[in-house]
């Protein structure tokens, strides 16, 4: 979950936050939002096929918990829990969990110390869409069945490939054209536009989905930079502080949030931003760099299938078949998007 995400991954760079996320995540993750990539600081080839095996296991636990965080936070929402405060406070454990991996990073022997100074316009950037894709994931869980908010945020490698095009960076072929209209025509039936009437569709929510796919789409790219400036785990530090600091900012003239008084809802809360955003952040990185660049596409097919299982059996939230079919569509065609940009 991106998007968790919060980094919702779609390059072997980083993912959706969802650390989060990406599913960060989290990619072009993922990251997410991820969401909905991440990998660590070293690019380390691993031939062994034990090691490559142990990498995609983690990818895929790192997977089943993004889709899990996605369920505990719509069943959070069902208990009266806004999702700008999830939000907020999903950043600030994860901020506290990855300046404390940072710490412990920079204590081992032998480890570099790196001086590069501080790009504040990508860093503050980069945060910046992070908070607006988690919050956009969130929102759109709270309007609509998880899987389908999770579909949605997988378009993100979409936009990405449909940026490129527009800058004249990627050659607009066949392929990835062919690639684009069968995703979008996957989002027509997940959202049920064929079948039901326009007044009746949520558009409020299929915005939100459809905006966190832009948001994991535009701190995959700048993620993408940061990482190979800072390392992953130094740059989604830098992050989640620019985002937490927004979240304050954004709550300051509010007075007290009510979470902080929602104490039945603090073991939701804590297993969103720990193990439906940290954990998987670091599982996603580690298995990352054991399985490469593929590990994007497996988080893609695998966190709407996870995420439609959990929310079936504990919120009882069901897909039809032109939903079922509009999301293999999208999963299968951002998934060729993907491969066409790794390869």
């Amino acid at each position: 979950m991106t998007a968790s995400a919060d980094l919702t991954p779609s390059s072997a760079d980083e993912r959706h936050a969802h650390p989060d996320e990406q599913h960060a995540h989290p990619e072009e993750r993922q990251a997410h939002p991820e969401e909905r990539d991440a990998r660590p600081d070293h690019d380390e080839e691993v031939p062994d096929p034990g090691a490559r095996r142990l990498g995609l296991l983690a990818v895929c636990v790192a997977t089943a918990l993004w889709g899990f965080g996605g369920t505990v936070a719509s069943d959070l929402f069902d208990s009266g829990l806004r999702p700008a405060e999830l939000v907020a406070a999903r950043t600030l454990i994860s901020l506290a969990g990855l300046g404390l991996l940072l710490a412990l990073a920079r204590r081992r022997p032998g480890t570099p110390r790196r001086t590069e100074p501080i790009d504040w316009p990508l860093v503050v950037a980069f945060g910046l869409a992070i908070a607006v894709a988690n919050a956009c994931l969130f929102l759109a869980i709270s309007h609509l069945p998880v899987a389908v908010a999770m579909v949605l945020q997988n378009l993100a490698p979409a936009f990405v490939v449909g940026w490129l095009v527009v800058l004249g960076r990627c050659r607009p072929g066949i392929a990835i054209a062919l690639g684009l209209v069968v995703a979008l025509a996957g989002v027509a039936l997940v959202v049920e536009l064929p079948t039901t009437p326009l007044g009746e569709v949520n558009l409020l929510g299929v915005g939100f989905g459809i905006a966190t796919a832009v948001g994991v789409a535009a701190f995959s790219v700048l993620g993408s930079r940061a990482t190979r400036k800072y390392g992953a785990l130094r740059a989604n530090t830098y992050a989640f502080a620019v985002s937490s600091v927004a979240w304050l900012l954004y709550f300051a003239p509010q007075g007290v949030p009510e979470i902080v008084g929602r104490h039945d809802l603090l073991p939701g809360v804590l297993f969103v931003a720990i193990l439906g955003t940290l954990a998987p952040f670091v599982l996603f990185s580690w298995g990352t760099a054991r399985v490469g660049p593929h590990a994007g596409a497996v988080n893609i097919c695998l966190e709407p299938v996870f995420s439609a299982v959990l929310a079936w059996t504990w919120l009882g939230q069901s897909l039809n078949a032109v939903q079922i079919a509009g999301g293999l569509l999208v999963i299968g065609a951002v998934v060729h998007l993907q491969r066409l940009r790794v390869g």
